[in-house]
C-alpha cells in the first residue's frame, strides 16, 4: 500500500470538531483564531505526508503529497520523505546546510538555484550584448528595463513619483529606476 492510500484514523479528535488549522506538519484544532470554547489540540501525523482531514465518521490521517497523489497541482504544503528531494539534484532536505528555494514542483537546494541563477545571467548578458542592449533603451519605457542585461525588472514598492535603487533579479546590477507620471485630462460637457 502507498502512501497515497493511507487513510488512519485519529481517534483523539472528535468528529464533531470542525476548525483545524495545518502549520507545518502540526494540524491544530480549535486554535485561538477560532474561538470557539473548545480545548486546542495539538497533533504531529504519524509519518511525514500526511494531514488531517474530516470525512463522516470522523478525522482521519491522509495522504497531501502531490506527487504520491500524482495529480500534477503546484506547491505541496506536505511532502513525504521519499519526494522531500532537491528537484534538480535530489539532494534530500534533511542533508541541506542553507535554506533552499521553493519551486511550483518542490524545491531546489541553495547550490542548483545558484548554479541555475548563473546561467540564466550568462545567457541574459550574452543575449544584450549580441542585441547591442545600452542604457538609452531603457528611457521612457512602459516597463522596468536592466540597464546591463535588458531584463524585465517588477515595479511591486513603486507607485509613487520619484527615483528607486533596486537590483535586477538575474543579473544583479544595482540602479536607478525614475517613476514618472504623465498629467492627462478629460473634459466633458455638463
Amino acid at each position: 500500500m502507498g502512501l497515497k492510500d493511507v487513510k488512519i484514523f485519529i481517534p483523539e479528535i472528535p468528529k464533531e470538531w470542525e476548525q483545524r488549522t495545518r502549520s507545518g506538519h502540526t494540524n491544530i484544532w480549535n486554535d485561538s483564531f477560532h474561538k470557539n470554547g473548545l480545548p486546542e489540540v495539538r497533533l504531529e501525523p504519524p509519518m511525514h505526508g500526511l494531514y488531517a482531514e474530516r470525512f463522516d465518521d470522523g478525522w482521519y490521517w491522509v495522504c497531501g503529497c502531490h506527487k504520491c497523489l500524482n495529480n500534477n497541482k503546484p506547491y505541496s504544503y506536505i511532502v513525504c520523505d521519499e519526494h522531500n528531494r532537491c528537484i534538480t539534484c535530489g539532494t534530500h532536505r534533511k542533508e541541506l546546510t542553507d535554506i533552499p528555494w521553493g519551486r511550483p514542483e518542490g524545491f531546489q537546494c541553495k547550490p542548483c538555484a545558484d548554479r541555475e541563477h548563473k546561467e540564466i545571467k550568462k545567457e541574459a548578458l550574452r543575449e544584450a550584448k549580441k542585441r547591442e542592449h545600452s542604457e538609452y533603451d531603457c528611457w521612457n519605457t512602459s516597463e522596468i528595463i536592466c540597464p546591463k542585461c535588458a531584463s524585465k525588472c517588477s515595479d511591486d514598492d513603486m507607485h509613487e513619483q520619484g527615483e528607486y535603487e533596486i537590483t535586477c533579479c538575474v543579473c544583479d546590477l544595482k540602479f536607478i529606476v525614475e517613476v514618472e507620471y504623465a498629467v492627462r485630462y478629460t473634459s466633458r460637457l455638463k
